[in-house]
């Protein structure tokens, strides 16, 4: 049975493709997996010119009620200005960006073969020895460096987004609107942690593209290979060693670090050798403290969704977040 969903997103093709025949949609339903936005794989298949033509794509959709807000034009036109440029990134094809023909703002890329996983201490990547994923964590940090690499005023990527004069100070300005407008109640906590951020952030440096994502969980794999790293919608440029304080938090270790075998000093040495950057540990403490700075803001986010009425999924507060960023800057505030 044809849905209305169906429809739609066959009308947004057709428009886009012109007139073809035996246009056909296959496998649209949509997939478990992802918090922030509604995925939707399906195969497409078409006649043009004499010759049958097939494209495996997936379709990322604004859901009613989600984690984060963040604007699908701004993910789709880095993607596109990324196409040529040295980094594993996933090819954008087209884009609704205000959700006028299908319901909600989307986008459309092409779908890639591999698997994922979200830790590289356990689950599905567990069945390599530890070796193996070693070298799958060290994979991951040379993805971030390809990323870090970027030429983005060679890619156009400062026509798309705001350059910081001062990255920690935009960081903060941004996720601390993010908790103001998300709050349901006063969180004492976390402005303290904000006046610490505020108090230690490390002086402006070298501005990269920064993923702010950087994990297993969004990445393809192709057996123990790196294939390409998905979900960019909190794209911006930034300070590098924002991602490394992402990736190195104590909330993602099992996702990154492998005990006793690769360590946080060990992924920020070989950050630091394969790029010849010096990650000073002030600054890393900072970022650390940031990520999980965010993390409340999105938690927050999600809960207001659920409170709203526009999600079915039940989110937690900040309570065990508040805790983790207490004791990462228990030094200063005892």
């Amino acid at each position: 049975m044809t849905t209305e969903f169906d429809a739609a997103l066959e009308g947004f093709i057709r428009r886009r493709l012109g007139d073809v025949d035996g246009l056909r949609v296959e496998g649209e339903a949509r997939v478990t997996g992802g918090q922030s936005r509604e995925n939707w794989p399906f195969d497409l298949f078409w006649e043009e010119g004499g010759k049958s033509h097939h494209r495996r794509l997936f379709l990322r959709r604004d859901p009613v009620g989600s984690v984060l807000e963040t604007d699908r034009r701004v993910e789709f036109e880095v993607l596109r200005r990324l196409h040529d440029q040295p980094v594993r990134a996933p090819e954008v094809v087209w884009l609704d960006a205000d959700g006028s023909e299908l319901g909600r703002p989307a986008l459309v890329m092409t779908r890639y073969d591999g698997h994922n996983d979200h830790f590289i201490v356990e689950g599905g990547i567990s069945q390599f020895d530890e070796d193996t994923r070693a070298g799958i964590a060290s994979q991951m940090v040379d993805l971030m460096i390809e990323i870090h690499a970027l030429d983005w005023r060679a890619a156009g990527l400062n026509d798309v987004l705001a350059v910081p004069a001062d990255p920690a100070e935009a960081a903060i300005d941004e996720w601390a609107a993010v908790i103001e407008r998300q709050s349901l109640e006063p969180q004492p906590v976390l402005a303290e942690i904000e006046q610490w951020l505020r108090r230690n952030r490390p002086d402006p440096g070298e501005v990269a593209v920064v993923h702010g994502d950087v994990k297993p969980g969004n990445v393809l794999f192709d057996g123990d290979q790196v294939q390409v790293l998905l979900d960019w919608e909190t794209v911006h440029l930034g300070d590098p060693a924002e991602d490394v304080g992402w990736v190195t938090n104590p909330i993602r270790r099992r996702e990154h670090l492998i005990p006793g075998r690769w360590e946080v000093e060990d992924l920020v040495s070989a950050y630091e050798d394969r790029t010849g950057r010096t990650v000073h540990r002030a600054a890393l403490r900072f970022w650390q403290v940031l990520a999980n700075y965010k993390l409340a803001a999105i938690a927050m986010t999600g809960v207001r969704s659920f409170c709203d009425g526009r999600t079915q999924r039940v989110w937690s507060g900040t309570g065990a977040l508040g805790k983790v960023l207490l004791a990462q800057t228990e030094e200063e505030l005892t």
